[in-house]
């Protein structure tokens, strides 16, 4: 068996991707994905049975993406590349983050997964945050609470802003200009230490 084999599942899902994120996901019906693939809406309805369970695949795919990005020694500079690769991971599954507010608000099965998902992700990076005081590299004045909210902005509509302000920019520019920006928002609370790995950090991208 070729290692290039897809399933009609697979197909369905990667086909329904590339879609969503040329067109966007409110203007991409399962009529028009099953056209392109060349199938019956039956067959995408077998494994999808609404257009709100393929779009809470793509979600659920993208969590996983993300939470494979793992750090072995937590520091500033490894926690910014963090970040930096799961803006890599938004790029690809740029629809989701484009329609965030819509899909929140209309497909209830991603609502409640993302909650649950969100909820891990603020204790971990709360976690992180206070580990890295103890470390050495933000100073212990810092508000925990403050930096995680303003982090967790950015790195919630970052792509948005970025198809609107910087459009012109390759999704790699991009990449960079915002993790730039994450990187220089932590200058202010960082230790000499942490500092250190910031323009490391900087200079690297």
């Amino acid at each position: 068996m070729s290692k290039f084999f897809m399933t009609t599942e697979e197909k369905i899902v990667a086909k329904a991707l590339e879609l969503f994120n040329e067109r966007g996901i409110e203007y991409v019906g399962l009529r028009e994905l099953a056209a392109v693939l060349g199938i019956r809406v039956g067959n995408i309805t077998y494994y999808f049975p609404t257009k709100d369970d393929l779009v809470a695949r793509l979600s659920a795919d993208l969590a996983v993406l993300n939470s494979r990005i793992t750090t072995d020694h937590l520091s500033i500079y490894s926690l910014l590349q963090r970040f930096a690769n799961v803006f890599g991971n938004h790029v690809q599954y740029r629809c989701l983050l484009l329609s965030f507010v819509h899909l929140i608000e209309q497909n209830k099965a991603l609502s409640e997964a993302y909650k649950a998902t969100q909820d891990l992700r603020y204790k971990s990076l709360r976690e992180d945050l206070s580990l890295l005081q103890k470390t050495g590299y933000l100073t212990p004045e810092t508000e925990v609470e403050f930096v995680l909210s303003m982090i967790t902005l950015l790195v919630r509509f970052w792509i948005s802003e970025a198809s609107i302000s910087f459009r012109h920019l390759s999704p790699p520019e991009q990449i960079s200009h915002y993790a730039s920006l994450l990187a220089n928002f932590l200058i202010p609370y960082a230790t000499p230490k942490g500092k250190e790995d910031i323009q490391r950090f900087l200079d690297d991208l």
